[in-house]
């Protein structure tokens, strides 16, 4: 019975694995979702179509991957940048631009997971629970409310507005090489600084 590669991970595994998504992110760009296929990831990468499957079983897995690791890299850089703030307006402010600095650091990685969001749909339709992402702004707000560091607001909505405006910018800056979402962050930053009252400089 085969070893299933994703359990036992070795350097030379994580390197191919690595360079096989980054092929896929390349495919996805240039040739959209339907031309992205075992076989066009396996070209670029110049190897057979057996070692692609041996570590990603169908395409869907290889396009989950992409996603899975855009997520997982941006979520250290943020987890990284955040971890030395003080106050809640600090992290909301390092949240923003430290994603949005990763944003303007990987757009082609950004607009192919887009591409891929775009192409496949969650199974059962839109999912109830709440965006674990706005869940996070959703509380970092809530615990400033509760020390009396922002003022009430409907922390729900604000943190969805935080990741709508972030997803807006991420997503022009996918398709629009003028784009700059840096700057972006500041204006967003500044927005929502008032409308918690800050009264110290992020």
């Amino acid at each position: 019975m085969r070893t299933n590669p994703a359990s036992t991970p070795s350097p030379g595994g994580q390197a191919r694995k690595a360079q096989l998504v980054a092929c896929a992110v390349d495919a996805l760009v240039e040739r959209g979702f339907a031309g992205t296929s075992v076989a066009e990831v396996a070209r670029r990468a110049g190897v057979s179509k057996g070692v692609v499957t041996y570590h990603f079983r169908t395409k869907e897995d290889l396009l989950g991957e992409v996603v899975t690791s855009l997520y997982r890299d941006a979520g250290q850089q943020i987890a990284e940048a955040t971890g030395d703030s003080d106050s809640v307006i600090g992290e909301l402010a390092t949240y923003i631009r430290s994603n949005l600095a990763f944003v303007a650091d990987h757009p082609r990685h950004v607009r192919a997971v887009m591409e891929v969001a775009a192409n496949i749909r969650p199974h059962g339709g839109v999912p109830a629970e709440e965006d674990p992402l706005s869940a996070h702004l959703r509380k970092l707000i809530e615990r400033g409310q509760a020390t009396g560091e922002v003022t009430e607001v409907d922390a729900g909505v604000l943190a969805m507005t935080i990741r709508a405006s972030i997803d807006a910018a991420a997503a022009r800056a996918a398709w629009d090489p003028t784009a700059d979402p840096r700057g972006h962050a500041e204006h967003l930053v500044l927005i929502v600084r008032r409308a918690l009252q800050a009264t110290e400089t992020p």
